[in-house]
């Protein structure tokens, strides 16, 4: 009766496994159905496979944005992107990897959220930029749909900090304290 009793409670557990913790490696993150956005020329955008895999975590802290293709996600991490964009930390020594949930996107807007990914690979060539269509990195890294999240890396690939949802302005100083650690490391 005990093993029956067990066996169901795990059942109602989330697959945390799965999910971002702090110390331990991210978890890969395979996005096969167009992903990462890449120009070809000087304005065409194509699409290619992507991997968080591909993260270089050796040469530049890795910055890993995920959100809902929707203004409200992008609302919640823009103090922390504005406040990022105003460090003087050397561009070679950080990279941001934003990938959006074409999944999770407002009702009939999601020809002008891809759009929108298109503007800014032109606007931000150096940029990664991943297009989820299927919410695989919300179901992967067990992350709050409608929402935005923030990872963190350091040189192992192991995760520093992690925030779903919004930052507040500890959280902000945090992570950019943690970012300006790791940039001084790779000095």
């Amino acid at each position: 009766m005990h093993q029956l009793i067990a066996l169901a409670f795990a059942s109602l557990l989330p697959l945390s496994a799965l999910a971002v913790s702090i110390g331990e490696p991210l978890p890969d993150l395979q996005i096969d159905k167009k992903g990462e956005l890449v120009l070809k020329g000087k304005d065409e955008v194509d699409f290619q496979p992507w991997s968080s895999k591909a993260l270089d975590t050796k040469g530049a802290v890795q910055i890993v944005q995920y959100m809902a293709a929707r203004p409200s996600s992008e609302k919640q991490i823009r103090p922390f992107t504005d406040k990022l964009e105003e460090t003087a930390y050397p561009v070679e020594l950080h990279h941001v990897t934003t990938v959006v949930n074409l999944d999770d996107v407002t009702f009939g807007m999601s020809g002008f959220a891809l759009s929108e990914l298109e503007k800014n690979k032109r606007v931000y060539p150096m940029s990664t930029l991943v297009g989820d269509w299927d919410g695989l990195g919300l179901k992967k890294w067990d992350l709050k749909p409608k929402s935005s999240a923030l990872i963190i890396l350091d040189a192992q690939g192991k995760v520093l900090f992690m925030k779903d949802g919004k930052l507040n302005p500890q959280e902000i100083d945090q992570a950019l304290a943690l970012i300006g650690k790791e940039v001084a490391k790779r000095q």
